[in-house]
């Protein structure tokens, strides 16, 4: 009897309960910072009516912020729920902005947003996270200690299929807890990795879930369900997904943005995108040249063009691009994919055999073994880091420890702990860390214009 009255009390404990995903923070398809800044606040709840609001804190008192507007969700095996979005406007840069979340005009969800800052922040990366590991909430306690102005995901953002109740079941309740809030202070960005839109496309209907759980820059290639480059879905199978992803769907895999001097373009690696065609050539031309203003420039994706490690060795099709990203100063690569965490010597590369996917890219490499990042904090090339520890089972274990299987451009390679990318920049000055799950610091440079 005291089991089945625990069972009913946690049953009516969660049916009264406002939220199947408590209310989280997105860039939105804001790409280029503003004088009054915006961003997305996204939430879940029940399939039924109810009269929710959004408002945000002014010099005035609480000011009422656009009616959200939901998209329904009916892919199973999750029972039909509804998608909510609304957007914070006219928000102070850097501020942090009291908001809070109403239904049927009571409060239910308060919190404090960190507004896009124009200078001095720090950003964190990690990739292949949400496995749903002891080690996935060890980092993600770690990353909140380092009080972040946001974060990025290299891909992998959820195993194993990319699918709706793998984001319900792994990844906000770690990322998004009461006692863990980071998604709803500052905000989540990301890139589709090989398990975010998975090969077994026939199987399940809640996949590509990417599309419909985030909110991102809609400033990527023009692509349409079908094109090639385009993420691959099944007619009458992920309808349900598509409907919620609404423009997001296949247009959000890759985008660009920027945040206090820095250049962000984040790039679909996936097999299926093919970064020689016309169209996804001319868009990376474009974002690149654009980006010539701005102090730093990032690129972010989930292959790596370059590492060590055994595992994925012969994962190269990405590096083809390397020629394009220095010729418009690139400083900064983070990739995912490979569990474990690599940094390279600033590197050139010029190909010069192109196989088949999954064959090896063969060129020449330059390498500028000045650079230590210490005394010498000038580089010539572009750093590859892979950031690949956040949650998920790590690779090669040993491997770290055995310099004579590191590539020559291999300098740091730490394998049998998991990790995160800690960068704080400040105008011409970029500081990386790679931290552990109990804060230690594993490597460290300084970049310097």
């Amino acid at each position: 009897m005291r089991i089945l009255a625990a069972l009913l009390l946690a049953a009516i404990l969660r049916a009264q309960a406002p939220f199947l995903a408590p209310p989280y923070l997105q860039l939105g398809d804001a790409p280029l910072p503003a004088a009054r800044e915006r961003m997305d606040l996204l939430w879940q709840a029940e399939d039924r009516d109810a009269a929710w609001s959004v408002e945000v804190q002014g010099l005035k008192g609480w000011i009422p912020q656009a009616e959200p507007t939901f998209h329904r969700m009916a892919a199973p095996p999750l029972p039909p729920h509804r998608m909510y979005r609304a957007t914070l406007r006219d928000l102070s840069p850097g501020a942090r902005v009291p908001y809070r979340v109403k239904r049927d005009g009571a409060v239910v969800f308060e919190a404090e947003a960190q507004v896009r800052k124009s200078g001095a922040h720090r950003f964190l990366v990690t990739g292949d996270a949400a496995e749903g590991t002891l080690e996935q909430a060890a980092i993600a306690r770690a990353m909140a200690a380092q009080h972040p102005d946001f974060v990025f995901i290299a891909g992998d953002l959820v195993y194993g299929r990319g699918r709706a109740a793998e984001y319900r079941a792994r990844f906000f309740p770690v990322y998004n807890a009461e006692d863990l809030p980071l998604m709803r202070r500052v905000p989540f960005l990301g890139v589709p990795g090989n398990h975010d839109v998975p090969w077994d496309l026939q199987r399940w209907p809640d996949t590509l879930a990417y599309f419909s759980e985030w909110s991102l820059p809609l400033d990527g290639p023009a692509l349409r369900p079908g094109d090639p480059g385009a993420a691959p879905a099944v007619a009458g199978l992920h309808d349900a997904v598509l409907a919620a992803a609404g423009p997001a769907y296949p247009r959000m895999a890759s985008y660009s943005f920027e945040y206090g001097g820095v250049h962000w373009t984040v790039l679909d690696s996936n097999a299926y995108a093919d970064w020689a065609s016309p169209v996804l050539a001319a868009w990376l031309e474009a974002d690149l040249k654009a980006a010539q203003r701005a102090t730093w420039r990032v690129v972010a994706l989930h292959h790596p063009l370059f590492q060590s490690s055994r595992s994925h060795a012969e994962d190269q099709w990405m590096r083809p691009l390397s020629p394009i990203l220095e010729r418009y100063g690139v400083d900064l690569v983070f990739a995912g994919h490979v569990h474990n965490y690599q940094r390279t010597a600033p590197l050139r590369f010029a190909p010069t055999k192109i196989g088949r996917r999954g064959e090896p890219v063969a060129g020449r490499f330059e390498v500028d073994a000045a650079f230590d990042g210490k005394t010498v904090t000038r580089a010539h090339g572009i750093l590859h880091l892979v950031t690949g520890a956040g949650g998920a089972h790590l690779y090669d274990k040993a491997q770290g420890a055995d310099r004579a299987s590191w590539q020559p451009w291999t300098r740091a390679f730490v394998s049998d702990r998991h990790s995160f990318t800690e960068v704080d920049v400040d105008g011409r000055t970029l500081r990386l860390r790679q931290l552990d799950a109990e804060g230690r610091e594993l490597d460290a440079i300084t970049l310097t214009r």
